[in-house]
């Protein structure tokens, strides 16, 4: 029964973080427009705006479901990105190791100042 359970964690972890990366990407790509918003139709915007809401309920499960296991800490924080730059900068150990390789591979790439203070 435990290898279930943990195939369910593991499955919920990865299609988690598969969406919330999908969103991340997405929402990078919006901030670069943000000053021209209006001037897109009404219906690019929604979706805009739907997945900027799927993003930030799905970066807060990622969160809680696997940041919880790779930090082996509960959170403090609301999102994962504020997490991730807290144990790099604050940290020492696996964690900050961990919080570097994130930034590094995952957000900084998408976003130069994201993993900045």
């Amino acid at each position: 029964m435990s290898y279930l359970y943990f195939l369910i964690w593991l499955l919920t972890s990865v299609s988690l973080f598969i969406g919330t990366f999908v969103c991340y990407v997405a929402i990078m790509k919006m901030r670069e427009v943000k000053d021209h918003i209006f001037e897109l139709h009404w219906s690019v915007r929604w979706v805009c705006y739907f997945i900027l809401f799927v993003g930030l309920i799905l970066d807060v499960l990622l969160n809680l479901v696997l940041l919880t296991v790779a930090f082996y800490e509960f959170p403090r924080e609301f999102l994962s990105t504020a997490r991730v730059v807290r144990h790099k900068h604050d940290s020492e150990g696996f964690r900050k190791i961990q919080a570097e390789w994130w930034c590094k591979h995952w957000l900084t790439p998408f976003d130069k100042s994201h993993c900045e203070k």
